[in-house]
């Protein structure tokens, strides 16, 4: 069953995510960093919270998370994020693409501090492989 390439665009509903201490220094450690400031790829944990668990739950959508892979992630910084701060994360489905017999799911998702500053702006791509 193909993605339903109507829903390009939805935004899913925004959560308020806070930088707990002890999340940041169990991360840290499990990467191998030494926690001093929050690993950059800490930016991914608000990301699945606010739109991979969503996506994948998402019946309107028909995806089937068992042809999926990871095609790409990448992460724009307008500033370092910090210990004890709380963001609004927000996932919106920015474009479905075919390629071929795979369709390409490029999720957008703004994390903004409490004043409405963006921190970080995450896009991750699945790929959801086509044929049998």
């Amino acid at each position: 069953m193909p993605l339903n390439a109507e829903l390009e665009g939805k935004a899913y509903p925004a959560i308020s995510f806070t930088v707990d201490e002890d999340h940041v220094r169990r991360f840290a450690e499990a990467i191998g960093d030494d926690g001093t400031l929050v690993p950059p790829t800490f930016a991914t944990v608000p990301e699945i919270l606010s739109g991979l668990d969503r996506v994948v739950a998402d019946e309107d959508l028909g995806m089937d998370f068992t042809r999926v892979v990871h095609g790409d992630e990448e992460f724009e910084w307008r500033r370092p994020v910090r210990v004890g701060e709380a963001l609004r994360v927000q996932t919106v489905i920015e474009s479905i693409r075919v390629k071929g017999s795979h369709e390409f799911l490029v999720l957008r998702t703004d994390m903004d501090d409490e004043d409405g500053g963006t921190v970080v702006v995450a896009r991750s791509t699945m790929i959801v492989r086509g044929g049998s």
